[in-house]
């Protein structure tokens, strides 16, 4: 079995490899590494497991596994009706119209049932005319967004914004009609289910199927994440499903390569249509009756949140189906937590849109060190590289277009007809003195500015360099000290049970190590002291700058270059102060090794010779238990093959036996036949 927390080494002075333990650095590392790829693959599981975490703590003292299931089982509609949104927005596009299709589905469905049972009776005929009719009706109203959307390539917000404000006004005219018509069906504005009863001796299938239960799971919440899992599988593992991720990343990139994304879109609003009458289907289940002029209210709103909340990205195609469950899930549980709480219930839907909107900076904000890096270079915070290229090129520019005012200001003069030639004359002769005076004020304050840059970029170069070289040292005394691990387990074998001699050993690495580990930080601090600008650099940047100065400003230049000086003198101080401190602590840790060793080992010669006469008794006594023990299985497979060998001999002689007794009973048949004839 390969152990994740082994790795094999080099050793720096000879290149012999060994196995090593992982270091704490490295395991931080890796882990943090799984972390950030996870995060960029599944944060929508992190998002649910941080808002499950403060669901249990809020409800600590009563929290079960059946708390843990009716999470599932209340995002069981909008879930559905999400993972079809999820499609919808994978494209790049939105649907608005979800909650009005959703209760039209359930009034159109539920309708379709009570005809059934009214005039059949038959529960199961009705069972599958309301499964059908609610995902046909779904189908049927998507189509038609995604005819306009796609096909007349019009907006869809614009559209489905039209369409739920219709399907709505359409669903609670068909309900007026519907009470005018069949006043037992409706109570006010809920349209109620005929034979609503979900017990088994009732026959109602249907109240049946939405009230089962599997594990505390509803068969409506298993559904829902079969049908999540599906639609996944399909957008992952299909030629259909990479054509959605590629019509929502470029359309027009799509299209060129031959998928027609106009029927694209119609189909897929279609699919969508069809999660939402199946959501339908499933809230007729698990309700029976239906308010149509509330049923679906806002689901449109959460079926996006709980896309988006499920890493699915509303720029299109970026994220996965499977993180629909999460996402829902995690929208649903904030309902638990605030009703665990005990807090306002108007602050429900605020906690959730600022949920939502951490979720979409989250998606959108995307940490990258390039651009870091880049941030701090327009700041003047870090290195920037070719500075005084960049430098050189923004002069360039400053004098081209200082030459282009001046040029038009002297055109301008030149078609002054109210001035004298005089006149003329003498503004171009001072405005050109002007232009000049601010091309080598320009001139000036750039030669500066690059002089700075390339003793900047000399200064840059070298720091690579010794940091460079401050890796190498540094590593150089890791990489001792792990191979002297490496050396110590093989020695302690090698020397049991001589433990004054291993102990001799060990101190001569520890000692090794010791004055490797001085030398090379002694290298680093004297590698640390030429980090940055040296006093030489400084006082050529001085006298190339000064002469550029004004009278005034001659003073703050002097201040800035001897704080410079400054700053450098203060860090060789420090180095010096820093050379001291280790070679004291050396000399203390080479004290305390010498000691601690020197009592160790002293300790265990005394004993070593006893211990060597018990550990080769037991050594020679082991031997002879194995050597006793080859010998017992030695004999015992003799034994055996002498049973063989028997065996075979006894079956032999029986053959042989058989064989004469039948040839004196031929010998015996052949004298009886002849006495015969």
């Amino acid at each position: 079995m390969i152990n994740p927390f082994m790795r094999t080494d080099t050793y720096f002075k000879n290149g012999e490899t060994f196995k090593r333990r992982l270091t704490g650095k490295e395991v931080a590392s890796g882990f943090g590494g799984f972390l950030r790829k996870s995060w960029s693959k599944a944060n929508f599981l992190y998002i649910f497991m941080v808002v499950l975490l403060i669901y249990v703590f809020s409800a600590i003292s009563y929290f079960n596994w059946g708390l843990f299931a009716n999470i599932f089982n209340n995002s069981t509609m909008i879930g559905v009706v999400a993972v079809g949104m999820g499609l919808i927005i994978l494209l790049g596009d939105i649907d608005l119209s979800v909650g009005s299709m959703y209760a039209l589905s359930i009034l159109i469905g539920l309708t379709a049932y009570n005809s059934v049972i009214s005039t059949s009776g038959n529960t199961l005929a009705g069972f599958f005319v309301l499964l059908i009719v609610t995902i046909v009706v779904g189908s049927l109203l998507g189509f038609i967004n995604g005819f306009f959307i796609g096909i007349l390539k019009m907006p869809s917000f614009i559209v489905t914004l039209a369409t739920m404000l219709i399907y709505r006004s359409v669903g609670q005219y068909i309900q007026n009609v519907i009470s005018g018509i069949h006043r037992d069906w409706v109570n006010g504005s809920i349209l109620k289910m005929l034979g609503n009863s979900a017990r088994p001796q009732d026959g109602n299938i249907v109240r049946i199927l939405g009230t089962s239960t599997l594990a505390r799971f509803t068969i409506p919440a298993i559904i829902f994440i079969l049908v999540a899992i599906i639609v996944w599988a399909v957008t992952k593992y299909t030629k259909f499903g990479r054509k959605i991720y590629a019509v929502g990343s470029n359309p027009k990139a799509a299209s060129l390569v031959g998928i027609k994304t106009n029927w694209m879109k119609c189909g897929i609003y279609t699919i969508a249509g069809g999660l939402v009458g199946l959501a339908g289907f499933l809230f007729t289940a698990m309700n029976g009756d239906a308010d149509a002029a509330t049923v679906g209210n806002s689901f449109e709103l959460y079926a996006i949140a709980s896309a988006v909340l499920g890493g699915i990205a509303m720029s299109g195609g970026r994220g996965t189906i499977i993180g629909v469950i999460f996402g829902t899930a995690a929208f649903q549980t904030i309902d638990m937590i605030i009703a665990a709480l005990n807090l306002n219930a108007f602050l429900n839907d605020a906690i959730k849109g600022a949920i939502l909107i951490i979720a979409i900076v989250l998606q959108v904000i995307r940490f990258n060190k390039q651009d870091f890096v880049y941030i701090l270079q327009k700041l003047n915070l870090t290195y920037v590289p070719n500075k005084d290229l960049i430098l050189e090129a923004e002069y360039k520019t400053k004098a081209e277009d200082l030459e282009k005012v001046y040029a038009k200001k002297i055109s301008k003069i030149n078609h002054n007809n109210k001035l004298s030639e005089d006149e003329i004359i003498t503004k171009i002769n001072a405005l050109l003195d002007e232009k000049e005076a601010k091309l080598l004020d320009l001139k000036n304050k750039y030669d500066v500015l690059i002089e700075e840059a390339k003793i900047n970029a000399k200064v840059h170069d070298e720091r690579v360099k010794i940091n460079e070289k401050i890796a190498t040292k540094k590593h150089e005394i890791q990489n001792q000290k792990q191979y002297d691990i490496y050396l110590l387990n093989n020695k302690k074998k090698e020397l049991a049970p001589w433990q004054g001699d291993y102990y001799k050993f060990e101190k001569e690495l520890a000692v090794a190590h010791l004055k490797l580990a001085n030398v090379n930080n002694e290298e680093i601090l004297k590698l640390k002291a030429n980090i940055g600008m040296d006093p030489k650099q400084i006082e050529s940047l001085r006298e190339f700058v000064l002469p550029y100065a004004a009278e005034a400003n001659k003073n703050k230049v002097n201040a800035k270059y001897d704080r410079l000086l400054a700053k450098y003198n203060s860090q060789q101080e420090k180095i010096n102060a820093e050379k001291e401190k280790i070679n004291a602590k050396y000399n203390h840790d080479l004290e305390k090794t010498n000691n601690t060793y020197d009592a160790l080992i002293e300790k265990h010669v005394a004993i070593d010779t006893n211990n060597h006469e018990s550990y080769v008794a037991k050594k020679n006594a082991l031997e002879q238990r194995k050597k006793e023990k080859a010998e017992a299985k030695a004999q015992k497979i003799a034994h055996k093959n002498d049973v063989k060998q028997l065996k075979a001999e006894a079956k032999a002689k029986e053959a042989q036996d058989l064989a004469s007794r039948e040839a004196i009973l031929n010998k015996r048949l052949e004298k009886i036949l002849k006495e015969r004839k």
